[in-house]
């Protein structure tokens, strides 16, 4: 998403605290911005954004803006808006996507076991079609290069929110929206089988982001 007061990209990775850090820097259905704007957030960011939106925004986008207009859009605002997102610990994050109050809800539907199966056979792991595997994915360009200028780790979440916070002048502390209420630790889900389906089928975050289980 994009908020135009704090000048910033927030590329939000689900289960990774993002319902919490949308709380304060903005969470609209649809982001009330300029038309350049709205049309590279949706062609760019939000593509799982509703079907009918996207395809009158992208006409507009082909069909009304000048080239010269289009060609620049992009350009403006990666290079003046501050971009960050956060990730989180794959076997953590998979335990929460199982555990999800919002969106499809997959527990009262088969075990942990199926549901890491499921994972592994699967293209993606959000609720919308994506495109994006690795959490890594969500923050690179069409040329697989990195554009964002911070990823936070939502293990730090709280300090890794301090120095977003400060970079956007922001003084409110973040609060904790969506809790997990399982008292249990994520390790406490996984046998030796699925720990490992989730460490190969993640190998790239894992060894990216230098996460461990433990």
């Amino acid at each position: 998403m994009i908020n135009r007061k704090y000048k910033c990209i927030f590329i939000e990775v689900p289960k990774t605290g993002s319902t919490s850090i949308r709380s304060l820097v903005g969470s609209p259905k649809y982001p009330h911005l300029d038309i350049k704007e709205t049309i590279y957030n949706i062609k760019h960011f939000l593509p799982f954004y509703n079907l009918r939106y996207y395809k009158y925004v992208n006409y507009i986008y082909k069909n009304i803006l000048p080239t010269k207009t289009r060609n620049s859009i992009g350009e403006n605002i990666i290079d003046e808006y501050f971009k960050f997102g956060i990730v989180r610990n794959p076997w953590s994050r998979t335990v929460s996507l199982y555990n999800r109050k919002e969106g499809i809800q997959m527990r009262n539907k088969m075990s942990f076991e199926e549901f890491v199966n499921w994972i592994n056979y699967s293209s993606d792991t959000c609720i919308y079609p994506s495109r994006k595997l690795n959490q890594l994915d969500w923050f690179k360009d069409s040329n697989g290069k990195l554009f964002v200028d911070f990823i936070g780790k939502f293990e730090s979440l709280n300090k890794d929110w301090e120095h977003i916070s400060e970079i956007l002048g922001i003084l409110d502390k973040l609060p904790h929206k969506n809790k997990n209420t399982s008292r249990k630790h994520y390790s406490e889900y996984y046998n030796s089988k699925t720990k490992e389906i989730i460490r190969k089928k993640f190998l790239t975050d894992i060894e990216y982001f230098e996460y461990e289980f433990k």
